[in-house]
């Protein structure tokens, strides 16, 4: 029982059910305007101001609020999420970070929790059930509204990571046998909120199956006895439940869609993605990608604790530092060369460097290129002589660079030669490995993320080593005339 009365829990609607009216802070002073809330929020938490909490957290939008929080601790992040009323609290939660999410979620018991999903839109109600151990989500489960509890249960099936776990069941249907006037009399029907974000009424056969769309503002222009099989657009595009949440979102990217319907293996509508849901999905993916292209791990960003920091990267830096080992040999392979020809030394920084930056810059792009469809695995070819070339072009230019560096600086003509011929064959192997092991890794189903970072720097550091150096071992043979 809270404090006014009510039988809501405690602590979560200690503001006002009517919610002021969200404050739109300013885009071009938005850093500034967020980091003065999270000051007046930061002394409100300091003092256990919970009114003053919950006043000023219900000035904001979820978004904003969200952003706010983000550099404050679990504790705090919980302290405010406590002072919301259930409907605010689910817009936050479909928001902020999944620490402050979990943690929050243990201080409730399981009635608590299925008060806050009812409020939420079934995807976002799936994620936070999916979160949840299997004992709890039974007693979630059970304690939800039968209506809700079935389309949590329905989305649960699907993988998180496909169409199905991304979509929502809040989906406008009408019959292909009604009027355009019967399907608003439907429309009527339903509650305001389950209204927000609809842009259009799907049309289904008496099976189910979907057959065409009709845009609301049509709908509502449109004559009432006027039948929905005569506005309505035929055979709309749709995603399959299974396909992956990167092919979806690529795909109503290309097709410029603000929704798009979800349809099972017999082509029956089950839900729809919305262009929100994508821009979840393309910062998650852009998120993994470019963790694993640094070599750090995606639980880290977020992370407030240096020493889960630490750990999670050390792994990553040790692998690179075995890595290195092969340098190493290479450097002792080649010792007499080195002692023959003490310049040698001066120019390896150079060359690995030079192989570590064109395989970032190679692999980055090929990267980039097939997540968002621009690169294909049907022209692999065609993609690898376009960076061949490119590789062979900034190959000339820097070789001859440094082949005057060389020519000036030590003053060795042979050794200028190897210097430029060196970095030439250098670039051409990094981009080669830049675009080939990414473009093969995507051949075989495994994600080319993997292929950047350490990998690619230490295979260019190794055989940089071993082409310059080799290279140059021939120029000393060569000039002692075959000697060793």
């Amino acid at each position: 029982m809270t404090t006014d009365g009510s039988d809501r829990p405690d602590g979560i609607d200690r503001a006002d059910d009517a919610r002021e009216a969200d404050r739109v802070l300013d885009p071009a002073n938005l850093e500034a305007e967020r980091y003065q809330y999270a000051q007046r929020l930061g002394d409100m938490i300091a003092v256990r101001d919970d009114a003053g909490l919950a006043q000023l957290a219900a000035e904001l939008s979820a978004g904003d609020l969200s952003e706010i929080l983000r550099p404050f601790s679990v504790a705090d992040t919980v302290h405010v999420l406590r002072q919301l009323t259930p409907a605010f609290l689910a817009e936050v939660l479909a928001e902020i970070d999944n620490r402050s999410t979990s943690a929050f979620l243990t201080l409730l018991d399981h009635a608590e929790i299925a008060e806050i999903l009812e409020e939420m839109p079934s995807d976002e109600a799936t994620d936070v059930i999916g979160s949840l151990d299997s004992e709890q989500q039974e007693l979630v489960l059970a304690a939800m509204d039968a209506d809700e509890r079935a389309e949590v249960v329905d989305l649960l099936q699907y993988g998180p990571e496909t169409a199905g776990g991304l979509m929502g069941k809040e989906v406008l249907v009408c019959r292909d046998n009604q009027t355009c006037g019967e399907a608003v009399t439907g429309l009527r029907a339903h509650d305001e909120d389950e209204l927000e974000e609809m842009h259009f009424v799907f049309v289904a056969d008496e099976r189910g199956h979907l057959v065409g769309r009709v845009p609301l503002f049509r709908l509502l222009l449109t004559p009432p006895a006027t039948p929905i099989l005569q506005v309505m657009e035929p055979d709309p595009l749709y995603v399959r439940v299974d396909l992956d949440q990167e092919e979806v979102a690529q795909f109503m990217m290309t097709h410029d869609l603000i929704t798009l319907p979800v349809v099972d293996h017999r082509h029956r509508l089950v839900g729809r993605i919305t262009a929100d849901d994508v821009l979840d999905v393309l910062e998650e993916e852009a998120t993994e990608d470019i963790s694993r292209m640094a070599g750090v791990s995606v639980a880290e960003f977020g992370e407030q604790s240096s020493t889960r920091v630490a750990r999670s990267r050390l792994p990553w830096l040790l692998g690179g530092l075995a890595g290195q080992f092969g340098a190493i040999l290479v450097m002792q392979r080649f010792e007499q060369s080195l002692t023959n020809l003490v310049a040698l030394a001066f120019f390896i920084p150079a060359i690995m460097a030079m192989a570590g930056n064109v395989g970032i810059q190679t692999s980055s792009v090929v990267v980039r290129g097939l997540a968002t469809g621009e690169v294909d695995y049907f022209h692999l070819g065609r993609h690898l002589l376009r960076e061949l070339f490119i590789a062979l072009l900034l190959g000339s230019v820097i070789g001859a660079c440094l082949f005057g560096i060389g020519s000036v600086v030590v003053g060795n003509l042979s050794l200028a030669v190897v210097l430029g011929l060196s970095m030439l064959l250098v670039i051409i192997f990094a981009a080669t490995v830049g675009t080939g092991v990414p473009l093969l890794l995507h051949r075989l189903g495994i994600d080319p993320a993997v292929a950047t970072g350490p990998f690619i720097t230490t295979a260019n550091d190794v055989f940089g080593l071993l082409i310059y150096l080799g290279l140059a071992t021939l120029m000393l043979s060569l000039r002692n005339g075959g000697g060793p």
